[in-house]
């Protein structure tokens, strides 16, 4: 351990504890305006591109010329990705996975690298009707920048991990406008711990990328539903409850179809002979008859979502809307290409909320004006429990809707559909995602580093002898009240204080389930 901590520059490591909130809240509104812009542009890029494919479909009257345009299209970008993710397996899928492996140390993105290949394919892949996300992508464009920024500064690697946190929550804040839901993102799912210096820059990064975004695309939420609907009286609150259940399983079965689909790739392959990077020919053969039939639920899912309030779907239909939209989802994600499951997942789930809510007004149970709120409950508790996030889902359709009045509902059915994936022994997605991708991609150079966490009530009240860490883990310091000292074997643990570790970079994911 000794030999190793000579690699760590201690000075500029400990600089950050006691750097100031000043200084944290400068470095989070830099990577918010250099995010912001990357995020806002990649989001616009996407809108209009795709609003051009999704017309070219729709327009019947050259429908030879169009679909010509289109094969044109689509070959370019099998062959542009099959070049860019040979070079760059990190550009690949959502991206989230890949920054959760490097805030836990696993593996290291080589920033410009990433942020201009997944920056050019995002847009290319996402925009060209297949039922991708925009969000995961922006997040790790988000998550780069910041390395990108950290590595300007000459920043500590301690530092280095909190813009790229902040960054991370940048991305999602200027792709859906939810800056409090992307803080609590990053919390949930892929930081996993709350410290003052952490917080603090990835709110002020959120806030400002979400502003940049607000003066391109406007004030409207992402997801703007009807003013005014009528909340469910005590006595249908028994409701929430059925659709929490039912979001719950369903919730389960799509973590299971996303997490093979890659299986029935491999299969299909192999039987083909075909090369795994040119897997996205699959998915853009099957998207033509989607797009050729039903253009209008092509995309990722908002004009899917926005359209189940604006028009009258009988049951029927929207249950072919759904079995369509996962089968395609499962289809568009397992390819390859750079695009996410974020909105994908709220997008079905609108689906089984309407289809809920469907059934509900049919028996009167419900009137039709209360209907919306079955799409966003639906949303809410279908990410939800996929992501083992429900804060993250509560606040970010909250955000996205523009209309708090729902929050006891949306905190029942999340709740539920969270207790039932837990029940079924579901795992959060992104990190399931990451488990299949360690073998891989995980790292084991030695190198340390020193990060900060908070004391938990896991081991809020013991010693340090007591913790049982690996034994090329240090705790050098713990920041009590306010005041920094240096810690030994009988130095107690309170809780609320922060205590900094050196530690070995691969370690950093296996101590944080040990401590937190």
């Amino acid at each position: 351990m000794e030999e190793s901590s000579r690699k760590l520059r201690s000075k500029n490591e400990f600089e950050f504890a006691s750097s100031s909130i000043l200084s944290q809240v400068a470095r989070g509104i830099l990577v918010g305006l250099i995010v912001g812009v990357i995020v806002g542009s990649f989001r616009f890029l996407i809108e209009e591109s795709f609003h051009f494919v999704q017309h070219l479909y729709k327009d019947q009257s050259n429908w030879v010329i169009n679909l010509f345009i289109i094969l044109i299209m689509y070959i370019f970008i099998i062959f542009l990705s099959a070049r860019l993710t040979r070079s760059d397996k990190d550009i690949k899928g959502s991206g989230i996975p890949q920054v959760e492996a490097e805030l836990k140390g696993l593996m290291s993105l080589n920033w410009w690298s990433v942020l201009w290949k997944k920056y050019i394919l995002g847009i290319l892949a996402i925009a060209s009707g297949l039922m991708l996300g925009r969000e995961g992508p922006s997040i790790q464009l988000g998550a780069v920048g910041g390395k990108g920024i950290a590595k300007w500064l000459k920043a500590s690697p301690v530092e280095e991990r909190s813009l790229i946190a902040s960054g991370a929550a940048a991305g999602l804040a200027a792709a859906f406008n939810a800056p409090i839901a992307a803080l609590l993102f990053v919390v949930e799912e892929v930081y996993h711990h709350f410290s003052r210096f952490f917080w603090v820059s990835t709110l002020a990064a959120s806030l400002v990328a979400n502003f940049v975004s607000l003066l391109i695309f406007g004030l409207t939420p992402v997801l703007d539903m009807p003013d005014n609907i009528p909340l469910m009286s005590l006595d249908q609150y028994w409701i929430y409850l059925v659709m929490g259940i039912i979001l719950g399983v369903s919730g389960y079965l799509y973590e299971k179809a996303v997490l093979n689909v890659s299986l029935v790739y491999d299969w299909i392959g192999k039987h083909l002979h075909l090369d795994r990077a040119y897997y996205p020919l699959l998915a853009f053969i099957l998207i033509i008859p989607v797009g050729i039939f039903l253009p209008q639920i092509l995309g990722g899912g908002n004009q899917v979502v926005l359209s189940l309030t604006e028009q009258d779907f009988s049951f029927q239909i929207l249950l072919i809307y759904f079995i369509i939209r996962f089968i395609w989802s499962m289809i568009s994600y397992g390819s390859g290409l750079p695009g996410g499951i974020f909105l994908p997942i709220l997008a079905l789930g609108s689906l089984l909320g309407a289809l809920v809510g469907v059934i509900c007004v049919n028996l009167g149970l419900a009137s039709q004006q209360q209907f919306p709120i079955f799409v966003i409950l639906g949303m809410s508790g279908y990410f939800g429990a996929i992501s083992k996030a429900p804060l993250t889902a509560m606040i970010l359709v909250t955000e996205m809707v523009g209309d708090i009045r729902n929050l006891m509902p949306l905190g029942m059915v999340t709740l539920v559909a969270y207790i039932v994936m837990d029940l079924l022994k579901g795992a959060p997605v992104y990190e399931a995602m990451l488990e299949k991708m360690l073998p891989e991609s995980a790292t084991d150079d030695g190198e340390v580093t020193l990060i900060e966490i908070p004391v938990s009530d896991k081991i809020a009240g013991k010693q340090v002898h007591e913790l049982n860490l690996p034994h090329n883990v240090l705790i050098t310091t713990q920041v009590h009240n306010g005041k920094s000292k240096t810690v030994n074997g009988s130095t107690r643990m309170y809780l609320g204080d922060m205590i900094h570790l050196v530690i070995p970079k691969n370690e950093i994911g296996k101590v944080k389930d040990l401590l937190l």
